[in-house]
């Protein structure tokens, strides 16, 4: 009867599920997850495929994978426990919650959640900026101004960190944050991940792709331009579309807390695709046909010979001046051999004395 009584008390403490909005927080947030993990499993396997020496980069981005992790718990304990994707109004007609006791936990799990969202979105900007110093790595200019990212990320990252802290202090007495503090963290946030976005296009610009690497290429500079636009969507204090912060906070906050663990999915994403190799290369072994293959060169019969294929060598006796474009080729043959050789010129050879 006790554990009865129990189990009815937590369904009562329980929000149900009533709208889309909910249903979009339980199911949107828990498909970029997965997404993330496996962009990340691709990048870690194909670390091991290729031996390249990309730690740091691969440990922020899992590192960003175990705080989306985080985010996303808190994202179901807003729904469940604080009726997140529910207006004000709602949550007061609860028969069996108190709507100020609500907010307070509320106000706590959001300082949680904007904590662990900086902290992926600093690891994913980070691991951005630290791939760029190795795409610059010839451009000492260019790497500098990576560096200085860095630091800029890292005083953001904690600025916004002294001012959520301030908004629990003293400790278990949360307030809303400030329109201002609010504007100032998301424009500086928009701004880094512009700057990301826009930065590799020089050294893009500058090479030679393929017309499948081009498609790849601008498919992650489109999912860089939603995490941008979803950047700046989150800035719900400045931007009012499902209510009003200060009238009905949880209702206005709906977006924002949606919004948070898909931009930290679709950062991870574009952060690993790059890197990321689509099949295993099996290296082959060296053989005959290897060398005739890849064997082509031009030759005088005047000239010291380091192969026997020098025409001039397979006659003694005096020699004339002679030269010769020997090709190899294997064509559509399965099995090469020594025959593959073709000459693509008649010598004119003088036999002389043997």
């Amino acid at each position: 009867m006790s554990e009865d009584r129990l189990i009815m008390a937590g369904n009562s403490q329980r929000f149900d599920i009533e709208n889309g909005k909910q249903i979009a927080l339980l199911v949107a947030p828990v498909l970029g997850f997965v997404l993330a993990a496996v962009a990340v499993a691709a990048r870690w396997y194909t670390r091991s495929v290729r031996r390249v020496n990309t730690l740091t980069e691969d440990a922020l981005c899992l590192a960003a994978l175990a705080m989306s992790f985080v985010v996303v718990t808190l994202v179901y304990i807003l729904v469940f426990l604080c009726g997140e994707g529910l207006t004000s109004e709602q949550i007061r007609a609860h028969p069996t919650r108190d709507y100020n006791e609500v907010k307070r936990y509320w106000l706590r799990m959001q300082f949680a959640l904007d904590i662990c969202w900086a902290t992926s979105i600093a690891t994913i900007q980070l691991a951005f900026v630290k791939f760029y110093v190795r795409l610059y790595e010839t451009k000492k200019l260019a790497q500098t101004a990576c560096y200085i990212s860095m630091a800029l990320i890292a005083i953001w990252y904690i600025w916004s960190l002294v001012g959520w802290i301030n908004m629990c202090h003293p400790p278990g007495r949360c307030e809303l944050q400030s329109k201002k503090s609010c504007i100032i963290i998301g424009s500086l946030h928009v701004f880094f991940n512009a700057i990301i976005l826009f930065a590799p296009l020089p050294a893009i610009a500058a090479v030679q792709m393929s017309r499948k690497k081009k498609m790849s290429t601008l498919i992650i500079f489109l999912l860089g331009c939603f995490c941008t636009i979803l950047a700046v969507l989150r800035i719900d204090c400045a931007i009012n579309i499902f209510g009003d912060v200060n009238s009905d906070p949880i209702g206005a906050s709906w977006w924002r807390v949606c919004f948070s663990p898909i931009e930290i999915a679709f950062g991870i994403i574009c952060c690993c695709v790059p890197n990321v190799s689509p099949t295993r290369e099996h290296p082959s072994l060296p053989t005959e046909g290897t060398g005739l293959r890849r064997l082509k060169f031009r030759t005088t019969s005047g000239s010291s010979s380091t192969s026997n294929l020098n025409p001039a060598t397979w006659v003694g006796g005096p020699k004339t001046q002679v030269n010769a474009f020997v090709t190899l080729e294997n064509g559509a043959r399965k099995m090469e051999s020594l025959e593959g050789i073709k000459v693509t010129k008649d010598y004119q050879l003088d036999r002389g004395r043997i």
